[in-house]
């Protein structure tokens, strides 16, 4: 969101090439969610400005109409850092509790801010001498300061008892303040998966309704990952600005391991490319989106669901909304590679290869004695007269042999050599005779055979019509093979008994066998 701001006069300002308001050395200054707030140089207080916000069309509103007209002075105070620890202490109250007793608040501010309250000055402040005596008056003073400027109201309760009531513009300010200075609240790997699972499980349904929702929820994961791409490519632009003004090897050190390390690349950069991979993703939501336009019926039919849920005024308003944002997410999803993950690739890739350079330059430009001798063992690797040189400084410095012993110190890599060829070997195979090849199946026949099984099967049903398998006693291996042969000879059609298939499976010993029954047939 953009906003084209020019001075056109010391009392006038203009936003997209309209005059807006009038006031006296005032900066506008464009944060989040396309607020812009107004900070006068002499601290005086402003009259209610009208600002013109151009957010998609023209949409007019009235910014010190919406809240306080005095809500930003604390923030232009000399004890500007107090009031903002107040305000963190009371976002605070207002998080964690439903109702905020007045005094619940103030000691939470004595506590917190005993060291801040007690520094302060107050210089400029309207407090009076009894207020300014110790710690509890000047906290009854800062709370009594951030209510007259519209960041809290008090309501009495049923008990009589006063309690603070957060105005909604409060609360979103405050909420900015805290995601501006806590940068660990938010997370980059889960907007493209949960697209995706949204999409996937709408898709196996057959309700409209969560088809056509699952699409806004994909076109909002979709803003909103495109909003923490350019985040992430913006930090990493940030880290570039901050290592020019470094001039210590450790400071840069520390810089691109701890900050960038772990705020660019351990939070963004390795979910995006793991968790939340865009590539991996990618193929199966545009899949479904097209599984999904080629359906009149189905479009139809979301355009009434989002008809029904109020999401346009008419039916064609919402099909063609609905349309719009498909394609919209088609379209990003096949250039968000090229356009943010290329580029926010390659934007790594410098920085590193400049912090790389950065380090390199300050140690061989240091001139303390860890330059020096860096620049020493550099000539000394280099130099095929290494032991001519270390004989000649040796008298200046004391030069060792360090080696070490590791893991991996008593195994080599196994060297791969070229296989020679040499002629073919001829292996015989000995044939085996008929004779013993009969001798085999009447061995078989005998141990295994149709008259075996149907014996075996016989002694199962000494004690009844019936057998199950987990009453059978399976010690060895005969006992199991002569097991799965009954199941196997009761689909014969001469066979007196049958096989009943039973959920789950028996164990026995060390062996495993499917559940099942067998029934001996009617007249058997």
């Amino acid at each position: 969101m953009f906003f084209n701001i020019q001075w056109e006069n010391p009392s006038t300002v203009n936003v997209n090439d309209e005059p807006v308001f009038h006031c006296s050395q005032s900066i506008v200054l464009p944060l989040r969610c396309g607020i812009l707030f107004e900070s006068s140089l002499n601290n005086s207080r402003l009259n209610r400005s009208i600002l013109k916000l151009s957010i998609g069309d023209y949409l007019h509103m009235k910014l010190f109409e919406a809240v306080h007209q005095d809500l930003f002075t604390v923030l232009a105070s000399p004890n500007r850092d107090l009031y903002a620890s107040a305000l963190e202490v009371l976002f605070e109250a207002y998080h964690d509790n439903l109702r905020i007793p007045e005094s619940s608040l103030y000691s939470m501010l004595r506590g917190k801010l005993e060291r801040q309250l007690a520094e302060s000055t107050f210089e400029g402040e309207d407090i009076d001498d009894e207020e300014l005596r110790d710690v509890s008056g000047r906290a009854r003073f800062l709370m009594r300061k951030l209510c007259s400027r519209g960041w809290f109201e008090k309501e009495r309760g049923k008990d009589f008892e006063e309690y603070i009531i957060v105005p909604g513009y409060s609360s979103k300010l405050m909420e900015l303040f805290y995601e501006l200075t806590h940068e660990e609240t938010m997370r980059g790997y889960s907007y493209v998966f949960g697209t995706y699972s949204s999409l996937k499980v709408s898709q196996e349904g057959d309700n409209a309704y969560e088809k056509m929702t699952s699409i806004y929820n994909a076109y909002d994961n979709t803003q909103a990952l495109i909003k923490l791409l350019k985040t992430v490519y913006h930090n990493v632009k940030r880290f570039f600005q901050l290592q020019i003004e470094m001039r210590d090897v450790n400071q840069v050190l520390a810089s691109h391991y701890d900050e960038f390390g772990q705020r660019v690349i351990e939070r963004y950069i390795r979910p995006l490319k793991i968790k939340d991979s865009v590539p991996k993703y990618r193929v199966p939501i545009q899949l479904i989106l097209d599984e999904w336009l080629d359906d009149d019926g189905l479009l139809q039919a979301m355009s009434i669901a989002a008809f029904e849920d109020k999401r346009k005024d008419t039916l064609e308003q919402c099909r063609i909304d609905l349309l719009e944002k498909v394609f919209w997410v088609k379209e990003q999803y096949e250039r968000m590679e090229i356009e943010y993950l290329e580029e926010i690739d390659l934007q790594v890739r410098r920085y590193t290869r400049a912090t790389t350079q950065k380090i390199e330059n300050l140690t061989n430009r240091d001139q303390n004695t860890r330059g020096n001798l860096n620049y020493l063992l550099n000539a000394l690797s280099q130099s095929r007269r290494a032991g001519d040189l270390l004989d000649v400084i040796q008298p200046a410095f004391q030069l060792f042999s360090q080696t070490y012993i590791s893991e991996r110190s008593l195994w080599y890599r196994k060297r791969q050599t070229k296989r020679e060829k040499t002629d073919p070997v001829l292996i015989e195979e000995e044939s085996i005779s008929e004779a013993a090849k009969a001798e085999a199946n009447r061995l078989l026949d005998v141990k295994y055979g149709k008259d075996a099984v149907a014996a075996y099967v016989r002694r199962l049903f000494i004690h009844g019509d019936e057998a199950y398998s987990q009453n059978l006693l399976i010690d060895d291996d005969h006992e199991y093979l002569m097991s799965l042969l009954s199941v196997l000879n009761s689909t014969d059609q001469d066979s007196f008994y049958r096989t009943e298939t039973l959920e789950g499976r028996h164990r026995q010993n060390a062996y495993t066998i499917p559940r099942f029954r067998l029934v001996r047939n009617k007249g058997d």
